[in-house]
This record gives C-alpha cells, sequence and structure tokens, in this order.
C-alpha cells in the first residue's frame, strides 16, 4: 500500500486517490508494498527500492549505503505484533532529495505515534530529512516505553524469586513458572538490544549524510540528541540483560537448594528407619535357638526399641538445625 502524505500548515495529510508524487509530497510510505507499487516509486523517484530480503540481511554495507544521490538506512524496530507480543521487522529510511520514503513490512505504532504528535506540534515538516528525524524521535520513544515496561517486569520477577516464604507453608514455590516468565523477558530485552543497537549505527549514518546534504546545525544538533538518547538506551538495556542473567543464576541456585532440602528429607527418613529396621530384621530370622522368642515381653520391648532409636536420631537431627 503507497500512502504519500503532503507538508502544509504546520502538518502531514495523507493524499486521497492515486499516489502522485506532487512538490507537496514530503514522506512516501509503503506498507506490505507489491511489485507494481514498487515500480511505480522507482519510476517516480528514480531509485531501486530495497526488496523485502534485501531488508533482512544484516550486514552493515547492505543497510547504510548511499546510491544515486539517495541515501538508504534500515533499521530493526522492535514492536508489539499479534497477541502484544514483542517481535521485530526491519525498515528501510531512504533520503531522495526533498522526500522521505519508507519501506516496511509491519506496522510498529510508532508511526501512528509521529503522525499524532506531529500534527499537533509546530514542527519543520517541509523536508524529507525533518519528517526522518520527528519519526526517528518517535521510534525511540517506544523503544524507551518498551524498556520501562521491561523494568517493571523484571522488578516484579526480581521480587517473586527473592520473596522469603513462610516455612510454616507446605506449598512450594512455581520456579518452572518463574523461569518460563525470566526466558520470556530475556528474549524480549534481546530484541530491544538488537533495535537499539541497529538505531544507534543508522544515527550515526544519518549524522554523517546531515553533513553530506548540508541540513544546518539544528538537523544536526537534533540527530545527536537522538545517538545520545539511543546509547543512554542501550546501556540500560544491556544492565536489564545482566540483572535478567543473574535472576536466571539465582533461580536456578533456589531450584538446587530446593532439591538439596527433598534429598535431605529423604536422607534423614532412612537413617532415622534404620534402627528399627535393623531390630525387625534380627528378630525376624526366627532361628530356633534365639533365646528372646520364648520371652513374654519380647515383643513389647522389640516394638519399644524400634521407637526409641528412630526418635534419638530426629532429636539429634533437630538438635543440629539438620531439620
Amino acid at each position: 500500500m503507497i500512502t504519500i502524505y503532503e507538508a502544509g500548515e504546520g502538518k502531514l495529510t495523507p493524499q486521497t486517490g492515486l499516489p502522485r508524487a506532487t512538490a507537496e509530497a514530503v514522506w512516501i510510505d509503503l506498507l506490505n508494498p507489491t511489485p507494481e507499487e514498487e515500480h511505480i516509486i522507482e519510476q517516480a523517484l528514480g531509485i531501486d527500492v530495497p526488496t523485502r530480503e534485501e531488508l533482512q540481511e544484516i550486514e552493515a554495507s547492505s543497510r547504510l549505503y548511499q546510491e544515486d544521490g539517495a541515501f538508504f538506512m534500515t533499521a530493526t524496530l522492535v514492536f508489539k505484533g499479534g497477541g502484544s507480543e514483542a517481535q521485530v521487522t526491519p525498515v528501510t529510511f531512504i533520503l531522495v532529495g526533498n522526500r522521505l520514503l519508507t519501506v516496511r513490512y509491519a506496522e510498529p505504532g510508532a508511526f501512528a505515534f509521529f503522525l499524532t504528535r506531529c500534527n499537533r506540534q509546530e514542527l519543520d515538516l517541509n523536508r524529507g530529512c525533518m519528517v526522518l528525524i520527528g519519526l526517528l524521535e518517535a521510534v525511540v520513544d517506544r523503544l524507551a516505553d518498551f524498556i520501562e515496561q521491561i523494568q517493571g517486569q523484571v522488578e516484579h520477577l526480581s521480587r517473586s524469586v527473592f520473596k522469603k516464604q513462610d516455612p510454616a507453608l507446605k506449598r512450594q514455590h512455581r520456579y518452572d513458572v518463574v523461569l518460563q516468565s525470566i526466558g520470556h523477558e530475556g528474549e524480549v530485552v534481546s530484541k530491544v538490544r538488537e533495535s537499539c543497537y541497529s538505531l544507534g549505527r543508522l544515527l550515526t549514518y544519518l549524522a554523517y549524510a546531515v553533513n553530506e546534504r548540508k541540513e544546518g546545525k539544528i538537523v544536526s544538533s537534533r540527530v545527536r540528541a537522538a545517538v545520545r538518547d539511543v546509547n543512554s538506551l542501550t546501556d540500560h538495556a544491556t544492565f536489564l540483560s545482566g540483572k535478567i542473567v543473574f535472576l536466571l543464576d539465582a533461580t536456578l541456585g533456589m531450584i538446587q537448594i530446593q532439591q538439596n532440602d527433598i534429598i535431605k528429607i529423604f536422607s534423614v527418613a532412612a537413617v532415622v528407619f534404620l534402627p528399627p529396621t535393623l531390630i525387625a530384621s534380627i528378630y525376624g530370622m526366627n532361628f530356633h535357638d534365639m533365646p528372646e522368642l520364648g520371652w513374654v515381653f519380647g515383643y513389647p520391648a522389640a516394638l519399644g526399641m524400634m521407637i526409641l532409636f528412630a526418635i534419638l536420631p530426629y532429636l539429634y537431627f533437630k538438635h543440629k538445625g539438620w531439620l
């Protein structure tokens, strides 16, 4: 789908009817474009529109380059897909003269957020470069929201892992559920870090493109501010990644402690029942010359010894604090 936005009266207005590359058109947005739509834009702008396969290439030379006077920049954006699950998608930003061309195969919320915000503020929208910077600032804002949500989830997991349990409660902590939650948050953080790194590289290249295009000091300062924001988000995402690894190690340690407690209970039970088992085994042999067999009090005495020798180890372990 082709959507062309024209600048006028301090806001972006989408064209109606057939798309036309008018003088006021500053932003052309290609969403899930067909080959025919790509051909139309290529003929209008005189460039080669990257295919979906080319957008997914990871080497820097395929994501950040200049061709036919146009600057091609591809970044990986994180967004909430179906079921509110975090997903990533490559998006290409192309500066062609005074126009911005975006090629994408998903609908990150930053695009709708930018359109809402830019139409409420007094922004210079008459140049494609300014539209690109505003759009990237919206992407950074949405990325910050993602990181804030992750931080809240990580704090909740931290409280869950290190929550002091009442020893009187017999119900064990469901560490399998905690492990699944930690794995999920770790996956989200890895996607956010991937997006941060790709945005950082894009903004560094954009600073070079702005200098080459001689866009002015105001544009350069906004690019530098965006670079600083992305760097701070990258550092915070790295911190969260380290904390998730710490929580994973702590949870595995808790699981090991829980397993050791279970094994300890079985070991103590085995020691407690060993003396009674020995006594029962001795007097269960029924040899003819065993003097205790004819003793009137032999049976209650054997029971008493089994109970006594079961209680003594239990009291000893209790005194040592092993139970």
